[in-house]
């Protein structure tokens, strides 16, 4: 390595070295809530469980986003703290004045989710199970099938079990958005694996096309059979030749 490319590498790595490195504040130290609830322990220190190995741990998405409250009160040495202090540590941490709001629930919880996921909210609020849970009629919430902490994409259809004794055709549905016309739908698609069913998987031996095929494959099939006809002529007018 020449002197030129060494003084580069030496320049690079001092470079790397001095230079600050932007880290989410969520990143730099562990918050409040974070603090307290590993400290308490038990069911307390679950959700903070959960999170870390969530999506929204990996985008900075912290406690606060979503329950509010003050998550920079220093608690220092949560050992050492008297229940005066621990009390008043608390109060300041989860002070309503701060936007602390527990568990966001109903148009709260909606409105809390959109935030970050305006579209998905909007398709699901104008659904049956949306309506449905906004209006306290036993619909599902977003952090019901999504979890509230570890968030992930449900697996459909093991996801709806605990709602629905009969989840047959779920994958075949869009979940976040159920109208009259997907329940009909699905109606349709069960009474169809119902008569597949009784009459076995085997398919007819002429099946109609319109159903069973699209206007490529009626159109392949057409032309196959045009010289398939074709070839037969030819073959008839061969032998009737020879035959004279």
């Amino acid at each position: 390595m020449d002197g030129k490319r060494y003084a580069l590498l030496i320049f690079g790595v001092m470079l790397f070295l001095i230079v600050p490195h932007a880290t989410p504040a969520w990143a730099q130290q562990d918050s409040a809530c974070i603090t307290c609830h590993e400290f308490l322990g038990g069911s307390l220190a679950q959700p903070v469980v959960l999170w870390k190995d969530s999506v929204h741990r990996q985008n900075g998405i912290a406690c606060e986003y979503c329950h509010g409250g003050n998550a920079d009160v220093d608690l220092g040495d949560m050992s050492k703290l008297s229940s005066t202090k621990f009390a008043d540590a608390k109060a300041r941490t989860m002070s309503t004045s701060e936007g602390f709001v527990g568990v966001p629930s109903g148009k709260a919880l909606f409105e809390m989710c959109r935030q970050c996921h305006g579209a998905s909210v909007e398709r699901y609020g104008s659904s049956i199970m949306g309506k449905a849970y906004l209006n306290d009629n036993g619909g599902p919430s977003c952090v019901l099938c999504h979890g509230a902490h570890r968030n992930a994409m449900p697996e459909v259809p093991k996801a709806c079990e605990g709602c629905h004794t009969d989840t047959s055709g779920f994958e075949q549905i869009d979940p976040m958005n159920v109208t009259g016309a997907t329940i009909a739908e699905l109606s349709s698609m069960r009474v169809k694996m119902a008569q597949e069913k009784a009459t076995g998987s085997q398919p007819p031996l002429f099946p109609a096309l319109t159903e069973e095929l699209d206007s490529y494959q009626i159109g392949l099939v057409a032309f196959g059979a045009v010289l398939a006809l074709l070839l037969i002529g030819y073959i008839l007018y061969v032998v009737l030749e020879r035959s004279k």
